[in-house]
Order: structure tokens, then sequence, then C-alpha cells
């Protein structure tokens, strides 16, 4: 429709408001509580507008446009108007006041230099400042009670941590209980997600390194390093050092969401243990050495070990959380230099079995759909993932597309926050995936909710599912699963009849001895129900680091060249010769729990590790220690001297993501740039140089001199990024791969009309055992995985204020289970499994079922990951972390040394204050 703005004529949509339609033509209209995250509130009184044949100056933004309408936002009576308005916010604000952001920005476009009411409402509003929280500051002084924070909290993150308290002047934001002793935010439910800061127009809540160090003075978009989502930040930097992370609000994957980790948990940058040179073993110590040096000692034993021993001594990992350029080269530095597919990456322990179940069926191993597409999905179903925590972003989205009506299913052994608010929650035992998603496939094929003419176009294979599916009746896997028949009816019914369901699933489904069946079973039910191919559907894996999917995209798998591509392709290997002047080696090498039977063996000698903390992450630790100890030259690169670097014989320090160029490819196929915002400390060199330059030492120059060359030459080997380029990316909000020509837009949506190999697969799967069960010696099953607090192996986030909200591991039981063992919170014990022991504090939670126990591995002193076995899915090897049988002991204080004791006491005091 048309409507006059200011005598210009604007088109406008059904159901804008007169605000957003002005500012599509380009108009501004001044206003302090109008975000286009939140809802229109119409409270600042700023925006208001004359309209013809209206009485009074109504708000535009809470106006609605209708056709043929005459607008005026500018007139001498408005300007007055505001001009007042604008006076009595200031006179609120603490006399001397600097005032920021929007405020200070309206009295200077409004021309306001001095207020007519001197006392106004600042000697009314009620001395309140709440630092309790340690990344930010509220200070009321600088309030004006527009309530945007509190908007923030229930529209965007969900979390309704924060509501208006008070009336007229006293009128104020407060965090928690209304009781004398609470201390605000620190005793509510705030998840730190920083909403509440970006959206104050005043100053009044402001990050804590911001009041400490100043306001940035320039700011470098880049994309976080945390999980997978990819979240676009401004980094904020002031002085060379980085300030603030602000997220971007044209983030197309976070819109100008963030979660705790990547808005306030990057201060690690600065953490004063940081490596700053190579370290070299000398028995017991370590020398510090040079760069030239190091390069040197590196190239040399890698000759050394290859000319020994052969090329298949050798092996390298890949780190997740570098960049696609790195590991790119890291790969081709095994394959043109060394002669061997050994190389991999922790998507083996996490998501490998995704990539093995979605190339068998789909043939493609990565997000189908869009996290846009939460946005017009008709049904969201979460299956083995705890978004709202591990990928914080996406889990409020979840949240806000359930608050709009979408139905949500939830298949978790845990009642988690998504669980505890969906329409259903299918509370599965542990390992019993697959039971549950045939039984609801039985329940489809049954009642006639197959999409026959998808199945008919575009699948084959449909016979034999429908055979093992047959017998899979929800009762028989009620007595599988402990999930009542009728729920599994019930799940079926709303999966099937929904033509636009969304499914995500994460570590849940793949750290399991059957892993990959699981994956297969969740593209199976897509498949026949044709929830594939279209907006607001697919098989959606919820990749855990921030490039997992990229460190798999380049070729960081002893399976796969760049792109998936088969390493016995004769047309990529005649490529690979002419671009790279060497063979690509044909034989597939060693995944990495082959990598420690090797080492045992004595057959990998040399070993270079980047990024990936090994010795504290993956399972059944004894065994990956002393894999480690045998190796006879081992480099580990990394930021700080964690517990994988302790084993090492050369130690390499790294630049972080906020000190180097590249890119991250994030959970739906997004690849986006980084940028440098801050110089490394101490001439670090980045991984990318670091391969460049012991290449260029074992005789195969590598003369990149910026990571877009790099990103050239991956164009021009993978198809899946051919028309990626720096140039693009610079000009775009990143590519989603395919990208098949430099014209191609990239693929929001991929199977549309075909798949990869044709027709996709149904691949018949039955349900088999989890690799370990509880009994009379370890009667509890234990699960781990990551809270909101921290990330992965806690390198990172136990090196920022973080660690002022969560500084150990915690063992979550079921009460009844604590009765019987006459257990109270906060109280100390120990975990047995077959393979070790572990020292944790537990407490009572309804989250697990009775007889199942749940614990992260954020902390090397809890020693989790040495429970568990090495049992793995048979084909991917991605280790079964979800299933472990322990039992629980309580400690007796006479076992404990002294330094034991003091730090068990300190935790138990931490969980019961």
């Amino acid at each position: 429709m048309q409507l006059n703005i200011n005598g210009k004529t604007v088109v406008a949509e059904p159901g804008d408001t007169v605000y957003q339609a002005a500012k599509k033509a380009g108009i501004s209209i001044p206003s302090l509580c109008v975000s286009h995250h939140l809802a229109p509130f119409g409270s600042c009184r700023l925006c208001v507008c004359e309209i013809d044949g209206q009485s009074g100056t109504p708000a535009s933004c809470t106006t609605p446009v209708r056709p043929d309408m005459v607008v005026q936002t500018e007139s001498d009576r408005l300007r007055r108007h505001r001009h007042n308005i604008v006076e009595l916010y200031m006179s609120e604000q603490p006399e001397g006041s600097e005032m920021s952001g929007p405020l200070r920005e309206l009295r200077l476009a409004c021309g306001v230099d001095r207020v007519r009411y001197p006392d106004g409402a600042r000697s009314k509003r009620a001395s309140v400042r709440d630092d309790s929280n340690p990344f930010f500051t509220f200070d009321n002084a600088a309030c004006i009670s527009c309530a945007r924070c509190v908007r923030a909290c229930d529209e965007i993150q969900g979390t309704h941590a924060l509501t208006m308290f008070g009336r007229g002047f006293e009128a104020r934001p407060s965090a928690g209980p209304y009781q004398p002793s609470a201390r605000g935010f620190a005793d509510s439910n705030c998840v730190s997600c920083g909403a509440c800061v970006k959206e104050c127009p005043t100053g009044a809540l402001t990050e804590n390194t911001v009041l400490e160090q100043g306001v940035p003075t320039r700011t470098v978009r880049t994309t976080c390093a945390y999980c997978g989502v990819g979240c676009a930040f401004d980094a904020g930097v002031r002085d060379g050092r980085v300030v603030q992370m602000l997220p971007s609000d044209d983030g197309p994957s976070n819109r100008g969401q963030a979660c705790m980790k990547g808005r306030f948990g990057w201060t690690y940058n600065d953490a004063p243990d940081r490596l700053s040179v190579p370290l070299l073993r000398r028995g017991n110590d370590w020398e510090e050495i040079s760069w030239e040096s190091a390069l040197d000692l590196v190239a040399q034993e890698f000759t050394r070990i290859k000319g020994a021993f052969g090329q298949d001594a050798l092996a390298t990992i890949s780190s997740s959380r570098g960049t696609n350029e790195e590991n790119y080269l890291f790969a081709k530095f095994m394959r043109c230099v060394i002669g061997t597919n050994h190389i991999d990456n922790c998507a083996r322990v996490c998501h490998s079995a995704t990539v093995t179940g979605m190339m068998e069926t789909l043939g493609a191993s990565a997000a189908t759909n869009s996290l846009q597409d939460l946005d017009v999905a008709q049904l969201i179903m979460v299956v083995g993932a705890n978004p709202t925590e591990s990928h914080p972003v996406v889990g409020a989205r979840i949240k806000q597309a359930h608050r709009r009506g979408v139905p949500l299913i939830v298949i978790d052994p845990r009642r988690t926050e998504l669980a505890r608010l969906a329409d259903l929650h299918l509370q599965l035992r542990p390992g019993s995936n697959v039971a549950l998603l045939n039984a609801m496939g039985h329940v489809l094929v049954k009642e006639g909710l197959l999409d026959q003419a998808f199945i008919s176009a575009r699948t084959e294979g449909i016979e034999d599912w429908i055979k093992t599916v047959s017998d899979c009746t929800p009762e028989s896997a009620e007595a599988i699963t402990g999930v009542p028949a009728h729920l599994i009816g019930q799940a079926a019914r709303l999966y099937g009849s929904s033509r636009a369901s969304y499914c995500c699933h994460g570590l849940g489904v793949t750290e399991h001895r059957w892993g990959s069946h699981g994956v297969i079973a969740l593209c199976n039910l897509a498949l026949a129900t044709g929830n594939i191919g279209n907006p607001g559907t697919g098989i959606n894996p919820l990749r855990g680091q921030n490039n997992v999917q990229g460190a798999s995209d380049m070729g960081c798998l002893p399976t796969y060249f760049a792109g998936y591509q088969r390493l016995d392709d004769p047309k990529l290997a005649t490529l690979h010769q002419t671009v790279t002047g060497r063979p690509l080696p044909a034989k597939r090498g060693m995944k990495t729990p082959d990598m420690w039977d090797a080492a045992i063996a004595g057959r990998l000698k040399g070993l270079w590790i980047i990024g990936y903390d090994v010795a504290q992450t993956d399972p059944n630790l004894k065994k990956v220690h002393e894999a480690l100890k045998r190796v006879e030259f081992l480099v580990v690169q990394d930021l700080f001297l964690c517990e994988t670097a302790k084993f090492a014989h050369l130690v390499l320090p790294g630049a972080s993501f906020l000190e180097k160029d590249g890119t991250f490819t994030n959970l739906e196929r997004r690849i986006q740039r980084i940028r440098k915002a801050v110089e490394p400390p101490h001439g670090i060199l980045p991984d990318w140089r670091v391969v460049c330059e012991v290449s260029n030492r074992m005789g195969y120059p590598m003369p990149y001199q910026h990571p877009s060359e790099i990103m050239d030459e991956i164009a021009t080997l993978t198809p899946m990024c051919a028309g990626v380029s720096y140039d693009r990316l610079d000009q775009h909000e990143g590519l989603q791969w395919p990208v098949p020509t430099a014209g191609h837009e990239g693929t929001a949506l991929m199977h549309q009309e075909t798949f990869p190999k044709g027709k996709a697969q149904f691949v018949a799967v039955e349900y088999l055992p989890p690799g370990e069960a509880a009994s009379k010696e370890y009667p509890f099953v234990l699960t781990t995985g990551r809270i909101l607090q921290h990330y992965n192996c806690g390198a990172q986030t136990r090196r920022t204020d973080i660690l002022e909200l969560v500084d150990t591991d915690v063992l979550e039981m079921h009460p009844d289970d604590m009765e019987g063992l006459h257990l109270r919170d906060g109280e100390v014990v120990r975990l047995v499994s077959a393979r070790g022991e572990a020292l944790l504090p537990v407490v009572g939670s309804e989250r697990v079922l009775p007889g199942h126990l749940f614990t992260s591995f954020h902390f090397p002193a809890s020693t989790v990951n040495a429970l568990l076995s090495s049992s793995a899915d048979d084909r991917s090897k991605c280790p079964e972390y979800k299933v472990s049988a322990v039992r629980v002991e309580p400690i007796e204080r006479e076992e404990l040394d002294p330094e034991d004791e003091a730090e068990l006491r300190h935790m138990r005091a931490r969980l019961i204050t």
C-alpha cells in the first residue's frame, strides 16, 4: 500500500507501523523505546507524529499504516514536544553525567543544552546500584524506566529475569526476588546474555569492561569462536585491546542476539597465563626457545620420522576452533608433505556419526535448512540436544517460536529447559533413540501419515524400512525406552501431520554405540513424511564448536578430501596433482581412536595437535594419556598450557580468533569472515603461518601471504566452495555452501529438487543396546555434557569472570537415589567405573531419571572422562559419552589429604550458599 510521509510517497506492507514504513523509506524518527528486536511499545513519546484527519499526536511506533494516509513527522509542534520530552529525560540523569548512547544522541539532535527542571525526578529515584553480575552493572541513577531491558529479557531471551518494580518516579527495573537479602542479578535466573545491556539507551546498564577501560574507539566485524551458531559480533577496541563484544544487529545467524560466553567470555584473550613463546621439554622442565628454533625442530623431527618409519608413522589432529584456511592447510600439509591421510579433528568425538548417517541417507552431511527456518516451522522437534545451554541463541529462538504457538517435541533423557516448556517430552533411557524413532515410524506407517508422492519421486529403499519398523510397536519401544506408548504415538502424529516439521539434533543422538543409526533413523522419519527440501523442515545437527563444520568441510578427515570428495576419485586426483604438484594419497587414514591404538602399539611415532585438548576431553583418559606418552615427538599448539600440552615435547603458542583473519563455517553451512581486531602478543604466529613455515622447511613451499589466497585455492579444488571468495564474503553476510559458481548466492535450503546422489536412501536400522549397561557392581548410568556457563574443556571460559558463576563440575542425581544413599546436596562423592574414578559434589535434581546421573567435563580436576570407555559407533568411531556404568560412593574424610579436603570443602560451600 502507499501512504505519504513528510510529502514523500512511501510503499509499506500490511501490518507495518508508521515508524517502520518511514524507516524503510529512509525517514528518521527519534525514539528511545523502539528496537527492531522488540515488539512496539510506545512508551517514550518521542516518535509521535501528526496524521491528517486524526486528532492528537499518536506514537508512530504503534500506529499501523493504512492506504493513502498522510503523515507528518517533523513540524514546529512536534519539535517543541520532543525538546521538552528530552529535557524531562535529562532531568533524571545524574548531575554532571556524560550520558551515553541514544539519549546523548537525542540531546544533540534536539539541541537541548540546558534543562529547565534541575531537580526533576533525580532526587526521587531510589539510589540502587546492582553490581552483583560479574559482567555488567546497573545504576538506577541513569535509568529512565523505559523498560527496554525488561522487554528484551522477556521477548528475546524468554528468561523473564527482570520486571518493573514500583510506580511513578520510583519505577525501575529489578532482577531477582523481592527480599531484603536478595542480591539482584546474582539471585535471579539471569543467563547473562547481555540483551538488557545492549537495549539500554542511557548507560544505566553498562559492561564492566567498558566502565573500567572506556568505550571502544573503533570496531571490527567478526564471528564468535564458541559454539557452532556463528554469531556475528562487533569487537570494540580501545588502546590496542578488546573492551567490548557487541552482537551485530544484522548478523544473519544471531540477529543481534548473544549468549553469556560470546558476549562476555572473550577476556581469556588477555589471560595472564597465555602462552607467549615456544616451549621445549627438558626432562621435567620447560625451556623457552625462539620461533625459528621451534619451527626448525618440527621440520627436522617430522623429516626424521618419515625417513626412518615411513609416512604412516606421522599423524595430525586439527582444530575445530581454527579457521577454514588453517584446517585446509593442515590437511594439505599431511597429504602433500607427509603423504598420508592420517588427519582428523574433534568432529570424530561429536558429530562424526552425523556425517556417516546423513551421507548414507541424504548424500550430504550438514544441516539441510537454515536457522531462519525456525520462523516458518509448524512444528519443532529437538532430539538429544539442550540448545538453551549448549547453543543458547538457537535455544532462545526455539522459545520464541513456541511462544508464537509452534508445537514443540523434545526427546531427551533429561528434563531440560525446553523439555519443561515442550508440548511433549519423551524422556527416554539413554541409548534407546533408535527404538523410539523406529516406533514413531511404525505409527506413521500404520496411520497412513507417509508422504507417498515425495517417497515415490525422491527416495529409494522404503520397503526395507517399512518391514523393519513394522515390528517396532510403541508398546515394544516403551519396554526399551521407558516412554509411554501413547506419548510415542502422539509425537509421531504431530511430526507426521505437520508439513513443516523442523528437526534439530545434538550429541544425545550421536555419542552412542550406535550413534550413526540414530541419525539414520531421524533421516528416515524426515524422508517418510516429506520433511526435507522445504522451508521449516529438515535434519539439522547442532554442531558443537565454532568451526567443527568447517574443519570437516576442509578435509580434516581421514576418509574424505575437502568438500567430502572421495579420496579415490580419479578426477580429483588429477586436479589435485595439477593444483598442488603432489599426488593425493588414496588410502584412508587413521581416525583419532585408531591413533591411540597405533601409538600404544608403537606404530605412531610423531603427532601434531592444534587447539584440541584430547587429554581432558577424549573418553578413557587412561588410554589416551598412555598413547600420548608413547609418541616419540608430540607437538601441541594452543593458547594455553592445556592438559594435552603437558605431555608434549614441544609446545607452540597460538593466536586467538581476535588476532587473525580467516573464515568459520557455522552449523547452517554459512561461511563467515573473522577479522583481526588486535595484534597477537609477543609476535605469536597464526596457525596457518606456522604450517607454512614448517612446510617450507620440509621442501614444499607454501608461499601464501594472506588467508584469502588459501580460500582461492580451496575454491579451485572444492566444487561446493567454487564460488566463495573474500571479496564476496566481505560484501555479503556469509555464504552458505554449496556455492558452485562465482555468481551463485549460496544455498539456504538444500535438497529442494534433488539429492547429491539423485534419490535419498531409506536405510533400515534396528535397535541395538548400548555398549554398556547398569549392573550390580555399577548400578548407575552416567551421561556427560555441557552446561550454559562453560565450553568444552573450559580452557577459555575458566579464564574469564564466568568462573565467578560456576567453578566446578557438579553431579546431578535424582533425589530418590540421593535419599537411598543418604546423601545431601553439596556432599562430595566418588564416581567409580571399570576404568577409573572421579570426585564430584552431588546435587539433587529431578532433571535426571532415577538410576541416571549427569555431569559436565569442563574442569580438569574432575577427571570425568577417565570414567568413560572406548566404546564407539562402529562406523564413525564416535565415542559413547552418553552411557557409562558407574557406582557412587560417599567420601570418608580420612580418605582425603588436606589439600583435597580444602578443595572439596570449597566445592560444597559453592553449592549450598
